[in-house]
C-alpha cells in the first residue's frame, strides 16, 4: 500500500524545502509532473527515466522496502544540495544540472529476494518537466512463479528445437538426392541448353556460356563471371527479367527481381565466380514470348544482359 509511505513526504518536503523555479538562464520554469511506475520481473535490467532539476526536490516513494545501503551515496554526492535515502522513501535535490555526457545512475536494490530485486533510474535534467513524485510500485515474481516461467521457455524451446531439426534435416540435403529428397526435383523431366553470348558491361566478363535449367515451372540460370584486372569491385545486386512486346522492344508485361545467389559476397579484380538465379514462371505467359535477363552489381552501374531469351 502507498499510503502509508505518502505520509513521509509532507514532512520531508518541509525539511528540505519546497521546489523553487528553474535556474536562471534556463528556457523557463519547469512543469512539475507526478507519476507512477511499475517495476516489473522481466524488466529487471530497464533504465527508467528520473526527470530531476537544479533546487527542486523530487521524492520517489516505494510500495516494498528497498535496501538504503544499496544507493551509492559517495558517487552521487557532488551533483546534489540534499540526497536522503530511506527503507520506503527516497528524496533527492540536485545542486545542478545532470551532465549530458555521462549521465548519472540510481540503483536501489529491494528488501525482498523475490524479482525484480533492483530498479535503476536513469537522471536527466529536462528543459521543460521535472519529477516532483514518484509511486514505484514492485510487481514481485516468487521463486514459484519464476519457476512456472522457467517451465513455459522451457517448453517453447523444445517446440523451437524441433522445428530447427527439420530444418537442419533439409539443409544436410545436398546434391541432386537432396533435391530429390526436399521436393525440388520430381518427376518432371529437367531440360538443359545454352544461352546466347552476354552484352557485356566493360570490365565484366562472362566466361563460356551460361546454361539455363528447366524443370517444370522453375528455370534456373548458372554462369561464371569474371571481374577484370584493374575494375572496380563487384558486389552482387539484384537480377531482372523484362518481357519484351512482339516488336522486340522491352515491355512491363513482366518486370521482376531475382536474387543473386554466390558463394563470394564479392568479386576483387580480376577474380571470378559462379553466379546462380532461380525463379518460378507463371503458368499463364505465352510460351513464345521472349525476355531479356539482366544481372546488376549493388550499386547498379554494372551488369551482364542477355536478350531474346526463350524461357
Amino acid at each position: 500500500m502507498l499510503t502509508p509511505r505518502l505520509v513521509v513526504c509532507p514532512i520531508l518536503l518541509m525539511l528540505l524545502g519546497a521546489a523553487v523555479p528553474a535556474w536562471a538562464g534556463s528556457p523557463g520554469p519547469r512543469t512539475p509532473r507526478e507519476r507512477k511506475l511499475v517495476v516489473r520481473a522481466e524488466e529487471a535490467t530497464t533504465l527508467h527515466l528520473l526527470r530531476v532539476a537544479p533546487g527542486t526536490v523530487t521524492t520517489v516513494v516505494f510500495n516494498e522496502d528497498i535496501q538504503p545501503a544499496s544507493v551509492d551515496m559517495k558517487a552521487l554526492a557532488p551533483l546534489f544540495g540534499q540526497l536522503k535515502v530511506y527503507p520506503g522513501v527516497m528524496v533527492l535535490r540536485p545542486a545542478v544540472a545532470m551532465p549530458e555526457t555521462s549521465r548519472p545512475l540510481i540503483t536501489a536494490r529491494f528488501a525482498g529476494e523475490d524479482a525484480p530485486r533492483q530498479v535503476s533510474f536513469l537522471l536527466v535534467t529536462d528543459p521543460k518537466d521535472v519529477d516532483t513524485v514518484v509511486e514505484v510500485s514492485r510487481h514481485a515474481l516468487s521463486a514459484e512463479d519464476l519457476g512456472e516461467e522457467l517451465s513455459l521457455l522451457r517448453g517453447r524451446c523444445v517446440a523451437a528445437e524441433a522445428g530447427l531439426a527439420t530444418l537442419r534435416a533439409l539443409c544436410a540435403q545436398t546434391g541432386l538426392a537432396g533435391a530429390v529428397l526436399t521436393g525440388a526435383l520430381g518427376r518432371e523431366p529437367v531440360s538443359v541448353e545454352w544461352f546466347p553470348p552476354a552484352v557485356e558491361t566493360p570490365g565484366l566478363e562472362v566466361v563460356g556460356s551460361a546454361l539455363l535449367y528447366r524443370h517444370i515451372q522453375t528455370r534456373l540460370v548458372s554462369f561464371t563471371l569474371r571481374n577484370s584486372p584493374g575494375s572496380a569491385l563487384w558486389v552482387p545486386g539484384v537480377g531482372r527479367l523484362i518481357q519484351l512486346r512482339p516488336n522486340e522492344k522491352e515491355g512491363q508485361a513482366l518486370h521482376r527481381e531475382i536474387p543473386i545467389r554466390m558463394l563470394e559476397d564479392r568479386l576483387a579484380p580480376g577474380a571470378s565466380g559462379q553466379v546462380v538465379l532461380e525463379w518460378h514462371m507463371p503458368q499463364d505467359l505465352d510460351p513464345q514470348a521472349r525476355y531479356v535477363l539482366e544481372v546488376w552489381n549493388q550499386e547498379g552501374d554494372r551488369s551482364v544482359r542477355w536478350t531474346g531469351l526463350s524461357l
